[in-house]
């Protein structure tokens, strides 16, 4: 299934794309959050990549209660699949920016440039997580 991920915030959004084997999750791009052209703008894109599912980060805190921006993920997510007509997942995003962080400085982008990647990279760490959650819990035969 094409997964296709978002990092939702109030001034950006990471978007990232999974192929439709479920083996890679990679950062598509960093788009700023507009509202209503954003979301019209996001819809034509998942048509365009051939989207089947759509992964939104909803931001927990460490003890799983919902962080004060969870409310406007869950709009932004409820609204893109009112556009797309394509299933939604929230997926717990706690330390996705961290991580994407770390990984980003591992592979040896600089500080000034991993900024502006971080978002998208953000996006494809809570695919990655989904990814393998889901691999994990399917039966094996």
């Amino acid at each position: 299934m094409r997964w296709m991920a978002f990092d939702h915030g109030t001034k950006n959004i990471g978007i990232a794309f999974c192929d439709e084997l479920e083996i890679v999750a990679s950062p598509f791009a960093v788009w700023p959050n507009q509202g209503e052209p954003t979301l019209d703008r996001l819809a034509r894109l998942a048509a365009e990549e051939g989207a089947q599912s759509l992964v939104v980060g909803l931001p927990l805190h460490k003890d799983g209660s919902e962080s004060a921006t969870a409310g406007l993920a869950r709009s932004f997510g409820a609204s893109l699949q009112q556009r797309t007509g394509l299933p939604l997942v929230f997926w717990n995003e706690h330390l996705s920016s961290a991580e994407a962080d770390r990984l980003l400085a591992q592979r040896g982008v600089k500080a000034k440039d991993r900024k502006a990647r971080l978002d998208a990279a953000a996006a494809a760490v809570i695919l990655e997580d989904l990814l393998e959650t889901r691999r994990t819990r399917q039966p094996t035969h």
